[in-house]
């Protein structure tokens, strides 16, 4: 018997420590991407003072990804006091309508969704708006005003677009705001000549704008710290497992002072 369960013994040991082996070649493979990254980054000087620096004062920095319909809101809102929400604005109706282009839309306006919030005042909402273009912004930014007034989320929220010059009316009415970058190519499919393009394009789009932030996957960091050192960085690490690489990326994501949210990806019921 003493033998069998040396045996035994030997045999978890030996799992466990092939599992440890596993999951620690993922994370340097992770710290790997991200260096390959950076190492792919062309020679240009660094774009400084470009964004409205402002604490953002939100109470954590872990919120949750995709939250489009009243079930997912109601529920997830017991775990997440962040939660992200894509809309599109409906010029001719004068609403915020919840959903992800190009799925269909289920009818679900951006002030019910808030309001079947339990405790909405005391969360924080990124609105990943979809549509924002410099015509539908001041009718929109009027109509974001008002929701944000009736629920008690004035400075609780971040509007993103990767629209930044049309931002100017959400900056100046109080709402924390992020240019979305890389949102039609991943940095990852870009050579040396495209993201000297994209950085002009980048300085451009800033220089003419007034936003507090900008906003990418976790893969684009190297950009940001590369580019635009001391702007704040919402990020997005959207990795299905909760594994040793997972907790490894969270921690030094959520840890670093510049970046201020980091979306993660939780499935649950009402999930679109």
């Amino acid at each position: 018997m003493p033998s069998r369960r040396r045996m035994v013994l030997g045999t978890l040991v030996l799992a466990l420590a092939a599992w440890a082996g596993w999951q620690a070649s993922r994370v340097i493979a992770t710290w790997r991407e991200l260096h390959s990254v950076a190492g792919r980054l062309p020679s240009l000087p660094p774009l400084v003072g470009l964004t409205r620096a402002r604490n953002p004062g939100f109470a954590v920095k872990v919120w949750l990804h995709r939250v489009d319909s009243i079930e997912r809101a109601v529920r997830m809102a017991r775990a997440y006091a962040g939660m992200e929400i894509d809309v599109v604005f409906d010029s001719a109706a004068g609403y915020f309508d919840v959903g992800h282009p190009p799925l269909p839309s289920a009818g679900i306006s951006l002030d019910s969704l808030l309001g079947a919030v339990p405790g909405v005042g005391n969360h924080y909402f990124w609105i990943d708006f979809k549509n924002l273009t410099a015509g539908n912004a001041p009718a929109a930014c009027r109509v974001l005003l008002g929701i944000a007034r009736k629920h008690g989320l004035a400075g609780h929220m971040i509007v993103e677009s990767p629209n930044p010059r049309a931002l100017g009316c959400f900056t100046t009415s109080g709402f924390y705001t992020s240019y979305y970058l890389f949102a039609d190519q991943g940095i990852g499919t870009m050579d040396a000549a495209s993201l000297t393009r994209y950085y002009q394009d980048v300085k451009a789009n800033l220089a003419e704008s007034n936003v507090n932030a900008v906003s990418a996957s976790y893969e684009s960091l190297p950009f940001i710290e590369t580019y635009l050192p001391g702007t704040d960085a919402l990020l997005w690490y959207l990795e299905h497992d909760r594994d040793l690489r997972y907790r490894a990326v969270l921690a030094y994501l959520t840890h670093r002072r510049d970046v201020r949210v980091v979306l993660v990806r939780q499935l649950s019921r009402g999930y679109r």
